[in-house]
């Protein structure tokens, strides 16, 4: 497993709810999203993330930010397959 893989969790959603999952970047993991699958939930965790550009106040944050970002898109596109 590529480490770009390994930093993207993925995990059931809360009890009630067994029909959706949970994902989230390791970096950013008070920034999580929901869907049916994975692959849903990892195109919601990209547009959370990058809505998380906006209040990032440094380079070096935009720049973790963006990463996150590429890794979970390069997740979404394993999850395609």
């Amino acid at each position: 497993m590529s480490t770009e893989l390994a930093r993207v969790v993925v995990s059931p959603s809360s009890p009630g709810n067994s029909t959706h999952v949970q994902a989230h970047h390791r970096d950013f993991p008070e920034i999580r999203a929901e869907g049916e699958n994975a692959l849903a939930a990892a195109k919601q965790l990209v547009n959370h993330l990058t809505r998380a550009l906006d209040s990032a106040l440094t380079t070096w944050r935009r720049d973790q930010i963006q990463t996150a970002i590429a890794e979970v898109q390069t997740f979404a596109d394993s999850e395609k397959k």
